[in-house]
């Protein structure tokens, strides 16, 4: 059986609210809160079909929409294909022309409300920047270079950050993700950790990104609710197993030709989207991304870019000369350290914290 098509706009208010309409206790899912929208009718461009819907329901006239997210589920009594759009410029004043009630809510109080659980995915979709900076490796803890730099990212209002340092050793990671955390709380940006997610719990960032390896031995949701759970994903069995232990969000790669992984087969934007489609929640693109890549990302199913080079390059030249040199003598200071010999309550706490229950 075919899927119903549904279209559904994210309407913002100047305010950065979101406005919702509550769903007739008579229909499907009713009072039920939702983001506003309907059926696509036969002939009609999902584009068509949501400029109709919010002229019905609410007044609006549409001027500018972008792709969001598309959300596959399965009720038990039908299964929809709900197409998300951003409607970026509008308009009208909203009012509910079929007597509905509608409402203004801020983004992160959408979790408080009742929504048909298709929608859920779009709430993830809205709370997330379309830019997710993955970090080069920092040299240590006093690798000022890199401080500075990421605080000059989160100054140009990247506001999802994913600290990965695969050759550091375990306390000089904690290290480095505890100041890291700092500039980012300052910043009001969100910090995951490509590390175990007893260590994120640890340090008390917000949350973790989960490498291939990783994300294999999960059978559940490492982390509670409140924290984010991304996975990198390369293939469909990955994005199952990542929708399998319900991560918020995944990145895929590498989508084009990288100098990182010069040998790895890109995906192609083909392949990007028809992954896109397997997964239950946003998908960032990651591989030779840039800021150019926006627009093609979105049109093919992506939450937006996720990027080493392409992100923290753009700010690289605005590092003063003093940090470079500084960063490097006290690298080599570090580096000439034993680990075991670096006193740190933070660490103390990463070796005895508890082991979180949900591996395979």
């Amino acid at each position: 059986m075919n899927p119903i098509h549904v279209v559904a706009g994210v309407i913002t208010n100047p305010q950065g609210e979101i406005l919702l309409a509550r769903r007739p206790d008579h229909l499907h899912q009713g009072g039920l809160w939702e983001f506003p929208g309907g059926k696509c009718e036969r002939g009609e461009t999902p584009e068509q079909a949501l400029a109709r819907e919010l002229w019905e329901e609410l007044d609006l006239v549409i001027q500018q929409i972008r792709p969001l997210i598309r959300i596959h589920h399965t009720y038990p009594e039908k299964s929809i294909l709900l197409d998300v759009w951003q409607v970026e410029k509008w308009q009208g004043l909203p009012w509910g022309k079929e007597q509905q009630l509608l409402q203004w809510c801020p983004p992160q109080r959408l979790r408080e409300k009742a929504f048909p659980a298709a929608n859920y995915p779009i709430i993830t979709a809205v709370q997330l920047p379309s830019i997710y900076l993955i970090t080069p490796e920092p040299l240590s803890k006093q690798d000022r270079r890199f401080f500075y730099q990421l605080e000059t990212c989160l100054d140009n209002d990247i506001s999802l950050v994913q600290l990965r340092a695969p050759h550091l050793s375990d306390q000089e990671f904690c290290e480095c993700a505890e100041r890291a955390l700092t500039i980012s709380n300052r910043y009001g940006a969100h910090l995951l950790v490509n590390a175990a997610p007893e260590l994120a719990i640890a340090v008390g960032t917000h949350g973790v990104h989960l490498n291939g390896e990783r994300l294999q031995r999960y059978s559940q949701r490492p982390l509670p609710p409140h924290l984010w759970v991304a996975a990198s994903c390369h293939d469909a069995q990955q994005i199952q197993q990542a929708n399998r232990i319900q991560a918020d969000f995944m990145v895929l790669s590498p989508v084009k030709p990288t100098l990182s992984h010069p040998d790895a087969k890109p995906l192609g934007w083909s392949s990007f989207f028809q992954l896109t489609e397997l997964a239950n929640g946003p998908v960032y693109a990651l591989g030779g991304m840039s800021k150019s890549d926006m627009l093609k990302t979105w049109s093919h199913g992506g939450q937006g870019i996720a990027g080493i080079r392409g992100v923290w390059r753009n700010h690289s030249d605005c590092v003063p000369e003093e940090y470079i040199k500084n960063s490097h003598d006290s690298a080599l200071t570090s580096n000439s350290t034993s680990a075991n010999n670096i006193s740190s309550p933070l660490i103390s706490s990463v070796c005895q914290s508890p082991q979180l229950p949900h591996t395979n």
